[in-house]
């Protein structure tokens, strides 16, 4: 029998696809499958039962946690800059990181093109050696993989 402020069975699944989760249940955990490497949360358990409700709050914690790791490392990294621009300035500036919007995806769309004739393919690294931030590229990057796709042929993947 269900507690009765735990999910049904059918709303739990609808909530898992609905929220990007998906169980494992060769491992009995629960996979994150908006997030590069998929990770892995326990399910929350009552007794030998799995209580819906908490294991989803629990996912969706896991999410905001990761999701908060990753903003509080890119505050570090942006005072780390600010830090070292203070220290030494810069003989030029970075002028992408100031880019915003269309000149921002215009930009990125540019440095695709650039970087894809060279190699086979652009990881974040290669963006980031070119001046990015790390936000900015998850921002823009749909947007110029399309303008470069057509400037390139004429017509978006």
């Amino acid at each position: 029998m269900q507690h009765p402020t735990d999910l049904t069975a059918a709303a739990f699944d609808q909530q898992l696809k609905l929220h990007g989760f998906f169980h494992i249940r060769a491992e009995g955990r629960f996979a994150d499958v908006r997030v590069k490497g998929c990770p892995r949360t326990e399910p929350v358990m009552r007794g030998r039962r799995l209580n819906r409700q908490a294991t989803l709050e629990a996912l969706l914690a896991a999410r905001k946690a990761r999701a908060d790791a990753a903003a509080a490392a890119e505050a570090v990294q942006m005072e780390r800059e600010r830090t070292a621009a203070l220290i030494a300035p810069p003989v030029m500036p970075a002028a992408r990181t100031t880019l915003e919007g269309a000149p921002a995806i215009a930009q990125l769309a540019t440095d695709l093109i650039d970087i894809t004739t060279t190699s086979e393919g652009v990881a974040l690294v290669d963006l980031v050696r070119k001046g990015w931030r790390r936000s900015q590229v998850f921002e823009h990057i749909d947007a110029a993989r399309t303008l470069a796709y057509t400037r390139q042929d004429g017509v978006p993947a």
